[in-house]
């Protein structure tokens, strides 16, 4: 098996770190982008009139 040495092993960890913060700052962009749609659309939905109900007596 390789050794790796102690520096080399410092730098490997820390560029996974920086993937890892990077894929999560992705994932919560991802996610604030689709609360923003969801905001929008409530806010359509609650400008629209509400349908008429319509009863039946019989």
């Amino acid at each position: 098996m390789k050794e790796i040495s102690k520096d080399k092993s410092l730098e490997i960890l820390l560029e996974r770190l920086i993937m890892m913060v990077g894929k999560s700052n992705e994932r919560a962009e991802h996610l604030h982008e689709r609360v923003l749609q969801l905001e929008r659309i409530l806010l359509e939905e609650s400008s629209k009139p509400a349908p008429e109900k319509k009863t039946f007596i019989i």
